[in-house]
C-alpha cells in the first residue's frame, strides 16, 4: 500500500478575512473568538445600515415618480383644453368656461336646497312637537302634543304608540336599575375594605393562619414630634440664622506619623564613633551575595 501526503484542508472567513483549520475544534475555536464576534456584529450592522439607506431612497424615488406623473398629467390637461382638435382625437370633451360656471352654479343651488329643507323640517318639528298616543278614563284613544299641549281626538301622521311608550320606559328602567346595581357593588368592595391597618411584627409561636403571625390595630397615627409648619410666612427677623460654620482641623502630611530623622545612632553625650563590624568568613566559605560569574 502506498502512502502519499495530504495537506489540512483550509476555510476562509469571510467576516474577518483570514484562512484557519477546516476541522470543527479550529473553527469553533475561531468562531468564539472576541474578534470574530465583534466582525460578525460589525457586518449585521452594516447590513442593517445598508438596507435603511436603500428604503429611503427607494422611497424618495417613488415620491419623484409620483410628483413627475401628477406634472405631467397637469400639462396633458392643459394642452387638451387649449387644443380642442388634440381633445377630439384622445376623445375629450373640453368644457368652456360658460358650462363650468353653469354647473358650479347648479351645484351650489343643490346644497341651498338641501340645507332649507333640513331647516324646514327642524322648524316643523319644533313647532308641531311630538304626539303621543293615551287612553282617557273612559278608555277612549286620544292624542296629545308635548310641545303645544295641544289634544285630539283624530291620529295624526307620526306619533308615539303606547306600546312604544311601555318598550321606552322599560328600557330606561332596565339602564337605571343596572347603574344602580353597579353602585351597590362599588358600595360593598368599599365597605367591605378594612378601614384600620394591622401592623406588628411575627410572634414564636403563633397559631395565625397569616404568614406574619399577629398584628395589633392602630387607631391613631404615631406622634413623631415633628415640627410645626407655620401658617403665615415667619418675618425676616424671626427666622433663625445659622450657626458659625466649624473650623476644619488640618491634616497632617504623610497620615498620622510624623517623621522623625536621627543624626547619630549614639547617645547624645557619648562621643564613641559608631561602626559596624564586618563578618569574617572563614576558609572555604562562600559569601552569598557574590555575584556569581554565571549570571
Amino acid at each position: 500500500m502506498s502512502e502519499y501526503w495530504k495537506s489540512q484542508p483550509r476555510k476562509f472567513c469571510e467576516y474577518c478575512k483570514c484562512w484557519i483549520t477546516d476541522n470543527k475544534p479550529s473553527v469553533d475555536f475561531h468562531e468564539k473568538g472576541k474578534k470574530h464576534q465583534e466582525n460578525v456584529k460589525r457586518k449585521i450592522e452594516d447590513v442593517r445600515k445598508k438596507g435603511i439607506k436603500d428604503a429611503k431612497q427607494k422611497e424618495e424615488l417613488e415620491d419623484d415618480i409620483q410628483k413627475m406623473e401628477k406634472a405631467a398629467l397637469e400639462a396633458f390637461k392643459k394642452d387638451l383644453a387649449g387644443d380642442p382638435e388634440l381633445a377630439a382625437k384622445y376623445g375629450v370633451r373640453v368644457r368652456s368656461e360658460a358650462e363650468k360656471e353653469a354647473e358650479k352654479k347648479q351645484k351650489e343651488k343643490a346644497s341651498d336646497i338641501a340645507k332649507q329643507k333640513a331647516l324646514e323640517a327642524i322648524e316643523k318639528k319644533r313647532k308641531e312637537g311630538e304626539w303621543y298616543e293615551a287612553k282617557s278614563a273612559e278608555g277612549y284613544t286620544y292624542y296629545w302634543n308635548t310641545v303645544s299641549h295641544e289634544s285630539k281626538w283624530v291620529a295624526p301622521s307620526v306619533y308615539v304608540s303606547i306600546e312604544e311608550q311601555e318598550a321606552k320606559k322599560k328600557s330606561e328602567e332596565e339602564e337605571e336599575q343596572k347603574e344602580a346595581e353597579k353602585k351597590a357593588r362599588v358600595q360593598e368592595e368599599l365597605d367591605a375594605q378594612p378601614d384600620e391597618v394591622a401592623v406588628g411584627p411575627l410572634r414564636w409561636g403563633t397559631t395565625s393562619t397569616s404568614a406574619y403571625g399577629n398584628w395589633k390595630t392602630v387607631k391613631e397615627p404615631p406622634n413623631l414630634d415633628l415640627p410645626e409648619e407655620p401658617s403665615e410666612p415667619l418675618p425676616i427677623e424671626d427666622i433663625p440664622l445659622p450657626g458659625p460654620p466649624k473650623e476644619k482641623k488640618e491634616k497632617q502630611e504623610g497620615g498620622r506619623f510624623k517623621e522623625k530623622r536621627v543624626q547619630s545612632l549614639a547617645s547624645g553625650n557619648d562621643n564613641t564613633k559608631v561602626t559596624f563590624k564586618k563578618r569574617k568568613l572563614g576558609s572555604g566559605a562562600r559569601n552569598t551575595r557574590q555575584r556569581e560569574d554565571d549570571d
